[in-house]
C-alpha cells in the first residue's frame, strides 16, 4: 500500500462511492474513476463530524483551507502543505 495511505491523523471518511451507481469503493486505496467510469463522492460520518468538531470549535482556528483539516483527503501529516 502507497505510505502516504497509512493515517497518523483523524478522518471522518467512511468509503468513496460511484456517482451513477452508488457502488462503495475502499477509502484508503487509489482510485481514478468508477469501473462505471464516472467520478467517486467522497462519503463522510456527518454524525461523527458534528460530534466532534463543534462549530465554536472551527470558528477559532486560522481562516484557511487546514481549518478543514479532518474533512481533506490528506492522512500522512508530512503531506501538508501551506501557501502561506
Amino acid at each position: 500500500m502507497n505510505p502516504n495511505l497509512t493515517a497518523d491523523r483523524a478522518t471522518f471518511v467512511t468509503h468513496l462511492e460511484c456517482s451513477l451507481t452508488g457502488e462503495r469503493y475502499e477509502a484508503d486505496q487509489l482510485h481514478g474513476l468508477s469501473r462505471a467510469g464516472r467520478p467517486l463522492l467522497v462519503r463522510y460520518d456527518l454524525d461523527l463530524v458534528r460530534a466532534s468538531l463543534p462549530k465554536r470549535m472551527l470558528e477559532t482556528r486560522p481562516t484557511d483551507l487546514w481549518r478543514w483539516r479532518e474533512l481533506l483527503p490528506v492522512r500522512h501529516t508530512a503531506n501538508i502543505v501551506s501557501l502561506g
